[in-house]
């Protein structure tokens, strides 16, 4: 299974937070760096974080972890950009995993499932289907990294799936789909499910 690398993308403005949501405090680190630590106890070849400039200052811890931090381009905004910058540095990999950098509590049974039988499914693209529907992480193989690498946008996984729904195979999980930090609600929600306080630090 170590020819899968994990990508964390996690270059995003957090526009909607008004505050990098990246570098919010979760169980005395960092949002990213919990979500970093706990992909880097997965069985993956390498795990790659994209970074942007409100995240790029974590880059030397991520590093402690074992990390490879990886900055797009100055001025990148599309999320297609971040995933091109993730494949550069992962192209050695027979298949990619996408993960959120917003996802602290993603239940990494769904990553270590869809790990478990990726060959066997026999399609390039793989995606968990959770109860309320599809989520990640997203597995890419190496014949579809150019197909990725020429499109643009915010939705590129999601477009190319649609667009090609015979190279899918859905991975079932029953549980619900993990939620991301848009907004402070989330957060304190997210927060209170991980059963952390609700008051201060950490």
């Amino acid at each position: 299974m170590g020819d899968v690398s994990g990508i964390i993308l996690a270059a995003g403005r957090s526009r909607r937070l008004g505050w990098p949501k990246h570098l919010l405090p979760w169980d005395g680190q960092t949002v990213l760096e919990h979500i970093v630590e706990r992909i880097m106890g997965l069985p993956l070849r390498q795990v790659v974080v994209v970074l942007g400039p409100s995240s790029a200052p974590l880059a030397p811890r991520l590093e402690a972890l074992g990390a490879i931090p990886v900055k797009v381009p100055e001025g990148a905004q599309a999320c297609a950009v971040s995933i091109q910058t993730g494949l550069q540095a992962a192209r050695e990999a027979d298949a990619v995993m996408f993960f959120l950098g917003d996802q602290p509590t993603l239940p990494l049974s769904a990553a270590q499932v869809m790990l478990d039988g990726w060959r066997k499914r026999g399609r390039p693209l793989q995606v968990i289907r959770y109860r309320e529907g599809r989520g990640h992480p997203v597995l890419v193989a190496r014949a579809l990294f150019e197909a990725l690498e020429a499109r643009i946008g915010e939705k590129v996984l999601w477009e190319l799936m649609a667009e090609h729904p015979e190279w899918v195979a859905e991975v079932p999980l029953d549980l619900p789909l993990p939620r991301d930090i848009d907004t402070w609600e989330d957060y304190w929600t997210l927060r209170a499910e991980a059963g952390l306080p609700l008051v201060g630090g950490g």
